[in-house]
């Protein structure tokens, strides 16, 4: 296997006041390449779809964190255009309350791998995910208060981006380096009680990979 290729990120936090929300983002130049889209945003709203340079992205998954009154959605993209482009998300009806956008892209990529979800919990939140061979590791939490630490593997403190959307999300956390095939623990701490772990998996490539076409062909 290889492991994939950490490329740009965008990130925001604000209201959208419109049925959808727009950002440009920059997708890397490359073979085997990946979008992956986290949002945080009330419950009160629910997401539509996401598209990037018009085309429509994967819906993954999308969760209801009643205790905290917020919902999270993952959209995903096999092969987006290379450049700069609209990346957008649409919602049920005009979205007055904030919402926590973090896009990052990936070169040298298989795509979107196994996810595991805990709903709120005490702190530290700790949870496993099996990935394969040289995969990467993301993880988004939300509590009521600050996020202060997120761990991949557990015991190993990563970066992370914080936004405050009434609710403390932490997302864009991710392995420093790829992890061996297996379960690997994940920890998130907060200063409050209640405490969110969702975690995904962005696969590696196959060692006979190489070439556009091969992305297809990586399960």
């Amino acid at each position: 296997m290889a492991a994939p290729t950490k490329g740009n990120i965008t990130k925001n936090s604000a209201t959208p006041g419109a049925n959808f929300r727009s950002i440009n983002h920059e997708q890397n130049t490359g073979n085997n390449r990946f979008l992956i889209l986290f949002l945080t945003m009330s419950n009160g709203k629910s997401y539509e779809s996401a598209t990037y340079g018009g085309d429509a992205m994967e819906f993954e998954y999308t969760i209801e964190r009643g205790g905290l009154s917020s919902r999270m959605a993952v959209f995903t993209l096999v092969n987006p255009k290379i450049g700069i482009n609209a990346l957008r998300v649409n919602f049920n009806n005009t979205v007055f309350t904030p919402l926590s956008f973090y896009a990052q892209s990936f070169t040298d990529c298989g795509g979107f791998g196994a996810e595991q979800k805990l709903g709120g919990g005490s702190s530290p939140r700790t949870g496993n995910i099996t990935v394969e061979q040289d995969s990467l590791i993301m993880v988004t939490s939300t509590s009521n208060g600050a996020n202060q630490t997120v761990q991949i593997p557990t015991g190993t403190n990563v970066s992370r981006t914080n936004h405050n959307i009434n609710k403390r999300v932490a997302v864009g956390a991710i392995s420093a380096t790829a992890h061996d095939a297996g379960a690997i623990s994940v920890t998130a701490t907060t200063n409050n009680v209640n405490l969110t772990l969702d975690r995904v998996e962005i696969k590696g490539l196959a060692s006979s990979g190489g070439g556009e076409n091969n992305f297809f062909m990586v399960m």
